[in-house]
């Protein structure tokens, strides 16, 4: 869980958030992964979390401690731990009149999404609350249970993908060696 004190009041920080931003938004893109031509995967890790955090707090000029403590703990679940990575991901689809259509032909994506660590499979996990039987959010919170072997794998940065073979949206995307040893290190980090 992100700690209480890492959290900064909000006076504090419109004070740092340049600085705080430019070194969450580095953490993001260092951790962004593009699936196809309409999927986005941002990894998580402290740095994004506790960021989000910030942000909430201060578009929502929250200051009461049990307040900032709520959200702490609702953000905290997004965090990867020793033996899951967590992500974000994000369906975008422009056409906003074809958008509901898109996501409702990705009914059962949950099944079809997973990283392939040098041929070991590691099935995405996905938040059940965000799943609907008519169509998908397009926004997804997503786990990915990671073992020794997988850890390795990931460490070393070769041959990891993210796949999809869902019908309606089938791709697969080699995940760079700097992005793999981001994980990695956010893993070590859980």
């Amino acid at each position: 869980m992100i700690s209480r004190d890492t959290i900064l009041d909000l006076g504090d920080y419109e004070r740092r958030r340049d600085d705080i931003r430019r070194s969450a938004i580095a953490a993001r893109a260092a951790r962004r992964v593009i699936l196809g031509p309409n999927a986005t995967i941002a990894f998580e890790n402290r740095e994004t979390v506790a960021y989000q955090i910030q942000e909430m707090l201060r578009a929502e000029r929250i200051a009461k401690d049990a307040d900032v403590q709520h959200e702490i703990e609702t953000y905290s679940d997004l965090l990867p731990t020793r033996d899951e990575l967590s992500a974000t991901m994000m369906f975008e689809f422009p056409d906003a009149d074809g958008r509901d259509v898109r996501l409702a032909e990705l009914v059962g994506f949950e099944d079809h999404l997973w990283l392939d660590l040098a041929g070991s499979k590691a099935p995405a996990s996905f938040d059940r609350r965000q799943l609907d039987p008519d169509r998908i959010s397009a926004v997804q919170f997503i786990r990915f249970p990671i073992g020794d072997a997988q850890r390795d794998a990931l460490a070393r940065g070769e041959g990891v993908r993210i796949v999809s073979d869902h019908p309606a949206y089938s791709y697969s995307t080699e995940i760079p060696p700097h992005t793999c040893r981001a994980l990695a290190e956010d893993l070590r980090d859980g």
